[in-house]
């Protein structure tokens, strides 16, 4: 049976990080999104640690971090920088980084602020803005103050007490998934953690973020990149814009695949990213 090892490493910031995996395999990088955490890439530390070193992150105030009074983008993305730090050190050589969701657009930016310390990029259904709006890119310039203004009184309760962001953290939990044995398997762990937690990260979501800088990543990335996002009606992405600049920045060494599932993919169609993200591993490795 090949060595594994699992521990826990605290960072400065406020986030950890689970070590575990085969000590000395190829270094991967795991960031989770919004309302997530660790628990969000359960199937695929599972399934790919006797193969892979495996560093995932939890971000402050998700998972088993301890929790915080309020967080924008700009606090994941320090804890993000000390997780790779921590990475690529225990590793002495560059690691790959996968991200779901949020944590996809922190992966991608990772890879242009340090394009020495990032070899690859898997990204899992990730959210994207190149600038031009906010950091979900749903909105024009300048609708999104309107759309804040208008969610005011759900951001006040958030503020409050939380109980709205409780209220409505199984109905989008559901919708995440396709698969509800896999949805009710990972639902004692979101439940701890309510999909909106911090209203800075939600106010961030309709407007540029405080302290972080969104820019065009996508065509400033080198690193090989794999993109895997959920199928929709039509085939087309939420992000064309994405996909666009990423083939025509990395040509031959940018893959894009869409499989059927929910948001929570690699939950939900565990077994399809895995054999995915090992074929990454093994053609760029």
């Amino acid at each position: 049976m090949l060595e594994q090892e699992s521990r826990l490493r605290p960072l400065p910031s406020g986030g950890l990080v689970h070590v575990e995996g085969r000590p000395g395999g190829t270094p991967v990088l795991f960031f989770h999104g919004v309302g997530g955490g660790a628990w969000s890439w359960r199937a695929q530390r599972s399934g790919l640690a006797t193969e892979f070193r495996l560093f995932v992150c939890d971000a402050r105030g998700h998972g088993s971090a301890p929790r915080i009074s309020d967080a924008g983008l700009a606090d994941y993305y320090a804890d993000a920088k000390e997780a790779l730090a921590f990475a690529v050190e225990e590793s002495g050589r560059p690691v790959y980084v996968a991200g779901h969701s949020m944590g996809g657009l922190i992966a991608i930016a990772l890879a242009c602020d340090r394009p020495q310390s990032v070899k690859g990029l898997f990204l899992v259904d990730p959210v994207y803005s190149d600038g031009q709006s906010g950091v979900y890119g749903h909105f024009a310039p300048g609708m999104g103050r309107v759309a804040r203004w208008m969610c005011e009184p759900l951001l006040r309760s958030f503020e409050r007490d939380g109980k709205l962001s409780q209220a409505i953290s199984r109905w989008l939990f559901e919708h995440a998934f396709e698969n509800r044995d896999r949805m009710e398997a990972a639902w004692p762990d979101q439940r701890t953690q309510v999909p909106v937690e911090y209203p800075r990260m939600l106010r961030e979501s309709f407007d540029k973020p405080i302290g972080f800088e969104l820019r065009d990543f996508a065509g400033e990335v080198q690193a090989p990149t794999y993109l895997l996002d959920v199928f929709r009606q039509g085939g087309r992405s939420r992000f064309p814009q994405l996909l666009a600049r990423l083939q025509e920045r990395l040509g031959p060494r940018f893959t894009h695949e869409s499989v059927a599932g929910g948001h929570y993919l690699q939950l939900d169609r565990p077994g399809e990213v895995n054999q995915r993200l090992r074929r990454f591993l093994e053609e760029n490795g």
